[in-house]
């Protein structure tokens, strides 16, 4: 399998997105603006072609059913 391509930062806000935090829970947790975390997500989602939050946490965890 090869490596995921999220830098470790957006590895960490994708699965507190994961977890069901919102950009607002996930800044106040890791003390960073609102604005940081919605760039870490958008260029995630770039990097690995993502529509959707829902997308991007899929491909965190590895499945190959974007829907799932």
């Amino acid at each position: 399998m090869l490596p995921q391509p999220f830098t470790a930062r957006q590895r960490e806000i994708i699965s507190l997105a994961a977890q069901g935090l919102s950009n607002r829970e996930i800044a106040d947790r890791l003390s960073m603006s609102v604005r940081s975390v919605e760039g870490h997500v958008f260029r995630a989602s770039q990097r690995v072609g993502a529509n959707s939050r829902e997308q991007l946490i899929s491909l965190l965890r590895g499945s190959s059913d974007p829907q799932a």
